[in-house]
């Protein structure tokens, strides 16, 4: 073992981080007062390390290793599952505390047994198979599809642009060759995570994680992506409403300004006509959707990848007559975050963004993931007291300093689908980002 990374404490909670001889990460959250407990494996290679003709392979690949094995994993006691984003993979273990040695076992033979996965066939068509059926539930689903296109279209050229889980028509075609290429390449000890939360001892689980069989090539190198302004619709007059994203190009996760554009999207946050906080929401922007019934529901985000990241809303509406003055009433309201937003707006918003990031969740399998991409993305986890820290010294010209450089007069990036006739053209949308007046 090399050395210690990074170590963080409260009360109940400990986490910890070590690099083994071989590269290597192991990266645990310590709760004794947990109920279960999770231990995975985890790369940083998710849709990103795809490419448009093998696009699903990050997922299936991780689908085909753990099928073999989930019957053996329920008779030791645990459940193995799989999780893909645009920029991680993995392969996941929940268990009854005191279970550890028969996680990593389980993960142990998932490697040792990857070749001979590959090379069924059978195994490798009917994964390809429902993995097919999944991309097609997934674009089948209006919210899903209208971010991925968002993605799609803002980063367009990239292999950020890929879809999470592969296209349809491309995922069900894959075959063990691709597999074993995206295998060879990806799992290396450099690229991988072990993380285990829960009632987990990290030394032990070091220990354990020393004795996994992983190649010690080198990590692969991602392209990095761009941001271009530019729209994708798909009209479906036969939806129920109209589903749109507007987004800027927002910021990178080892961007200084991480945290001022998280609060920047909590101004005006989240928002359901059908909630009973509805009325009570303090935003400007809310009460006028509210007053006029522009949009069913609404929210803000921003999302953040290694060298990138969006910065904008989504929302539904089946008031499909009056999207122009949805989005215009909302995009006027991105201009007073450079010009007149009030001290008490981003008081509110620190607060609700402290709620959301500092939540313990009280599943260990979601806490893994997310440590994961802590440890994989950006190499440490910091402290909720350096959390608190960072948001509470972000002042209200912060926010207008950053809106300056980031969203006024800047390009976009729109994607629709539903009853989007009235969904004005890209430059209508695109002179709303600067005005001279409210």
């Amino acid at each position: 073992m090399l050395g210690r990374r990074f170590a963080s404490s409260s009360a109940a909670v400990k986490t910890q981080f070590s690099t083994l001889k071989n590269g290597l990460t192991v990266a645990t959250e310590s709760n004794p007062f947990a109920k279960t407990s999770s231990i995975g494996l985890y790369l940083e290679a998710g849709s990103r390390a795809e490419n448009p003709y093998n696009s699903g392979v990050s997922s299936l690949t991780t689908k085909v290793l753990a099928s073999p094995l989930r019957l053996k994993g329920i008779e030791n006691g645990v459940y193995i599952s799989t999780i893909n984003s645009k920029e991680i993979s993995g392969i996941t273990t929940e268990f009854a505390n005191g279970n550890n040695k028969a996680a990593v076992e389980l993960l142990k033979q998932v490697l040792k047994s990857s070749q001979e996965s590959f090379n069924n066939t059978s195994l490798v068509a009917n994964e390809a198979k429902l993995a097919g059926k999944l991309a097609e539930t997934i674009e089948a689903t209006p919210r899903v599809t209208v971010l991925e296109h968002l993605n799609s279209t803002a980063f367009q050229g990239t292999p950020l642009a890929l879809p999470t889980y592969g296209k349809a028509d491309t995922v069900s075609t894959l075959e063990s060759m691709d597999l074993e290429a995206f295998y060879k390449k990806n799992f290396v000890a450099s690229n991988i995570a072990i993380v285990g939360t829960g009632d987990i001892n990290h030394d032990e689980l070091v220990s354990l994680a020393e004795n996994l069989e992983l190649s010690s090539g080198t990590k692969p190198e991602s392209k990095n992506s761009s941001f271009l302004g530019s729209e994708v619709r798909f009209r479906d007059d036969t939806l129920p409403k109209a589903y749109i994203a507007i987004a800027a190009q927002g910021e990178s996760l080892d961007s200084p300004n991480y945290w001022v554009a998280k609060i920047a999207s909590e101004v005006n946050g989240e928002y359901n006509a059908h909630s009973i906080f509805s009325n009570f929401l303090g935003s400007k922007l809310s009460h006028i959707i509210r007053e006029n019934h522009l949009a069913d529901t609404y929210s803000h985000f921003s999302t953040s990848y290694t060298d990138n990241g969006l910065w904008g809303f989504y929302t539904e509406t089946d008031n499909v007559g009056n999207i122009d003055d949805l989005i215009h009433f909302t995009l006027k309201d991105w201009n007073r975050l450079s010009t007149s937003i009030t001290a008490g707006e981003i008081e509110r918003a620190k607060s609700a963004l402290k709620l959301k990031v500092l939540s313990v969740s009280e599943s260990p399998l979601l806490q893994a993931n997310k440590l994961a991409g802590d440890v994989l993305l950006s190499g440490f986890k910091p402290s909720s007291e350096e959390v608190v820290s960072r948001i509470n010294a972000i002042t209200v010209s912060d926010v207008m300093k950053w809106a300056q450089t980031a969203l006024w007069d800047k390009d976009i990036a729109i994607s629709g689908t539903g009853q989007i006739e009235g969904l004005y053209d890209y430059n209508r949308l695109r002179n709303d980002m600067a005005a001279l007046r409210w």
